[in-house]
């Protein structure tokens, strides 16, 4: 039955704890306080009411965030929770999806600053929307004790562009993620904003640590110094069929761990045009892996990536199975515990069937390589490459194997892969352990630079699983798409500049390596407001004023705030793309080394992603659980090419 009105019904009202109860009815109660007309035309706000229903609910969600009543000179902490009461027809495989999105749509633009505001914002979400919602319980309190959640600065959790104190360890990734490239003096001063005197004393001592070497015979050139192998001979009865492609450093290392009886070929090159090829064994398989020297968006790093690969399979010509492995963000589920992903997990690429979707399905990898916008009809529309393989033999693999057993045999690889990267490596105090729970935190940046702290639906968790479903990436956009005066026009991103612009970065579009550029992560370049501007009710016609001017902001924003505004812009595109796509895995940008293998003829390819941040892998989170994930994802290729 079509219910025409909506009601908001306070339940409960306290200075610390708070209950509010949105529904759809067609029989007002007679203690109405305000009867909306005009747009809001069917929507009613009812008195205090100590006599309720408890209706059935489930999928929670909630967050916490700092709140003031004093423009910020006192913070506490508020967890807003949502409990959702779907009517009976609504199929129970579709509730967690729809309480996932209503969370999300909730917070996709401005968060609103008082009270008044988000609870107009749940009134619109009902009235124009989910009609499969008879009602929400709306949760407000002051966590106390046990309930307060860690609230880190989400310049924490940020790649943004703000400078840091300059480490030898800034200098090795920066190292890491050329190679098997070498990099200039001149250059590597340039992209850490830092003269050669000071760039000098860290390679200094980095070279008397044996992490990096001078270039023979090319002066000022440096390059990360790798594990001493014996030159190869490359002279097999068997030749490789299968393909490792990995992108950084430590993923690179973790497949150099696993792989037996190996052999390294480093063909370098002072144009940028190095390759390195380790050939060997895996589960009895003869294998070759590479790594790539840049990845991205941009169009030096997509022909970069897609050359490596064609002149991989063009020397190995027996390769059946190429299998992409390493790092990547994961699709947070905010309400349904079995699909959301964890800081550890990994991703396998598949393609997902979607009734929805052109030719009914969704591809194993989805690249948005440009958007439509038409703001007249506040709609974006992505124009993507939608890639599934021909043969499907390795993600079937998976699918059809004995779930625990594959559990099992994964997590032992990992935990003895682990091991060994420790014991190898600890001269280099690089550590592949799993880094503290603490550190996985589920967060999202509001408009004002705030944060939004989510607890996990699966709190409890703490072995890794693994998730088969649709991989994807898209372009990044250096303007808003709706900055354009014809309303349909493409929007297509610029040229990469020829020099790094920041800090770690070789090129814009380096997105998958150690770039600091905000684009990718979720911080601010600018300054962080006071938490207090979250929930700020100290004036609430001067934020209703504030907020009014907020709606308008697409339009008239500063230049100052332009950067900030467009990096938000940028993480929402994202989010959309990922909803819309069912994407369980967001990376740096790996079609045109897809596009490289078909282009060879081979038919069988997968990514193995190992989660670890909930962006695209390459935030201050994602370094964190960098070396964690990676071996967990080449364990899980290992245990792969074991059951086939």
């Amino acid at each position: 039955m079509m219910c025409h009105l909506l009601v908001l019904s306070p339940l409960v009202q306290s200075p610390e704890y708070n209950l509010i109860r949105i529904e759809r009815t067609n029989e007002p109660k007679d203690d109405a306080q305000f009867i909306a007309s005009g747009p809001y035309k069917g929507i009613v706000i009812n008195k205090l009411t100590n006599d309720y229903e408890a209706y059935p609910t489930e999928f929670p969600c909630s967050f916490s965030v700092w709140i003031s009543s004093d423009g910020g000179q006192t913070l506490r902490q508020e967890i807003r929770s949502f409990r959702f009461c779907f009517y009976s027809d609504v199929p129970a495989t579709n509730r967690a999806a729809l309480s996932n999105r209503f969370i999300r749509n909730l917070l996709e633009d401005t968060f609103p600053k008082d009270y008044a505001n988000f609870f107009k914002s749940l009134l619109r979400l009902m009235q124009n929307d989910f009609s499969q919602l008879r009602a929400i319980d709306v949760e407000l309190k002051f966590a106390v004790g046990k309930e307060q959640m860690p609230m880190p600065s989400a310049k924490q959790l940020a790649n943004d562009g703000e400078m840091e104190n300059l480490s030898s360890g800034h200098v090795q990734e920066a190292l890491e993620h050329a190679y098997p490239n070498s990099v200039q003096e001149e250059v590597l001063a340039y992209s850490l904003r830092c003269t050669l005197d000071e760039l000098q004393t860290f390679l200094d001592q980095l070279e008397s640590d044996g992490i990096v070497e001078r270039v023979p015979d090319q002066s000022g050139e440096w390059i990360r110094k790798a594990s001493n192998v014996p030159q190869p001979n490359f002279v097999a009865k068997n030749p490789p069929k299968i393909a490792l492609i990995t992108c950084l450093f430590p993923e690179k290392l973790c497949v150099d761990t696993i792989v037996e009886n190996s052999s390294t070929e480093h063909k370098y090159s002072n144009t940028g045009d190095s390759n390195i090829f380790t050939e060997g064994e895996i589960a009895g398989h003869r294998i070759v892996a590479t790594k790539l020297s840049m990845i991205g968006t941009d169009r030096e790093a997509a022909t970069s990536a897609g050359s490596i690969t064609t002149r991989l399979l063009g020397k190995y010509q027996h390769v059946e199975h190429v299998i992409i492995v390493g790092v990547a963000g994961g699709q947070a589920h905010l309400t349904d515990p079995e699909m959301h992903i964890r800081l550890g997990d990994v991703v396998i690429s598949q393609e997902e069937m979607d009734e929805n979707a052109t030719d009914g399905r969704i591809g194993a990898y989805v690249y948005a390589h440009n958007i439509e916008s038409d703001p007249k009809a506040k709609e974006i529309r992505f124009e993507v490459h939608n890639l599934s393989p021909k043969v499907n033999a390795l993600a079937a693999a998976v699918r059809n194997a004995n779930k625990p057993r594959f559990l099992d045999a994964w997590h032992a690889n990992a935990q003895s892969l682990i091991g060994r990267l420790n014991d190898k490596h600890r001269d280099q105090q690089l550590d592949f352990s799993r880094p503290p729970a603490t550190s996985d935190v589920i967060l999202q940046l509001t408009n004002n630079g705030n944060i939004l702290v989510f607890p996990h639906p699966n709190e409890s968790r703490t072995n890794p699983l693994y998730h088969l479903g649709p991989v994807g990436s898209m372009v990044t956009f250096y303007k808003r798409p709706d900055e354009d005066e014809d309303s349909n026009k493409k929007q297509k991103p610029p040229t990469p500049p020829l020099k790094p612009t920041n800090r770690f970065s070789f090129g814009k579009g380096n997105q998958n390596g150690p770039s600091l550029d905000n684009t990718n992560g979720v911080g601010s370049n600018g300054p962080m407001l006071s938490p207090g501007n979250v929930g700020d009710e100290s004036n609430d016609s001067e934020e209703k004023a504030k907020e009014s001017a907020a709606d308008t902001s697409l339009n008239s924003e500063s230049a100052a705030d332009g950067s900030r505004d467009v990096r938000l812009v940028n993480e929402r595109l994202r989010e959309k793309f990922r909803l819309h796509y069912h994407l369980r895995a967001f990376d740096a940008g790996f079609d045109a080394v897809i596009a490289a293998i078909e282009g060879s003829r081979v038919d069988s390819w997968l990514l193995v992603r190992g989660v670890s941040d909930y962006q695209q892998g390459s935030s201050k989170q994602g370094k964190v659980w960098q070396n964690y994930a990676a071996a967990n994802a080449v364990a899980l290729v290992e245990t792969i090419l074991q059951n086939i």
